[in-house]
């Protein structure tokens, strides 16, 4: 459990450095408009890849570390994790189409990993929010858990929405953003509890 945590803290050390790299690269997009994945379609889509394996390999390291700590009732966060971890590992290989691009077979694949990757790890912060809810380890980081979730849902709403709304739409970037902080932020805590072997 504690080397499981270890790892996904390093890993998460990863994407942080390898989105900041990203983020100060002179790609000449916005983090305010420009989704994460654009960077993966610039010359820079080697620090893309870097987060994207990273971050991966983070999930896959709280899986295990998880499943060490909470044992078989958390399979189901632990399924999920794994459907992150693979989602995010594939897809860099699967490049988002290019703005204003025809839609290709390879974007569409990318969509839907995303999704596997965004809805996977939403769906694990709340899962394992009820079931921490119950009692037993870890029971006073229930409400974090639920918190996080609950921003990366409202953030994954708003990604939904722009698609609707221009004002929204004009803010992707933002908003993708914010899953990322979330996201990470749940990773991190929960990364922290499996290293620390807290009780």
């Amino acid at each position: 459990m504690t080397i499981a945590g270890a790892i996904a803290l390093v890993a998460l050390a990863g994407v942080l450095a390898s989105l900041g790299y990203l983020h100060l690269a002179p790609t000449g997009l916005s983090p305010i408009r420009n989704p994460v994945s654009q960077y993966g379609i610039t010359p820079q889509r080697a620090g893309y890849r870097v987060a994207t394996i990273t971050f991966a390999g983070a999930g896959a390291a709280l899986a295990v570390g998880i499943d060490r700590a909470l044992g078989s009732r958390a399979a189901s966060v632990v399924v999920l994790l794994a459907i992150f971890a693979a989602a995010r590992a594939a897809i860099s290989w699967f490049p988002m189409d290019a703005p204003g691009a025809p839609p290709t077979g390879t974007g569409h694949a990318h969509r839907l990993l995303a999704t596997a990757a965004f809805g996977g790890a939403t769906a694990a912060a709340f899962k394992l929010a009820s079931l921490l809810g119950d009692g037993g380890r870890w029971h006073g980081l229930a409400p974090v858990s639920y918190a996080l979730g609950a921003l990366m849902a409202a953030c994954l709403a708003g990604l939904l929405l722009g698609r609707s709304y221009p004002a929204l739409r004009a803010r992707f970037g933002l908003v993708e953003r914010g899953f990322y902080v979330s996201a990470i932020a749940w990773f991190a805590v929960f990364s922290v509890a499996c290293a620390a072997k807290l009780s």
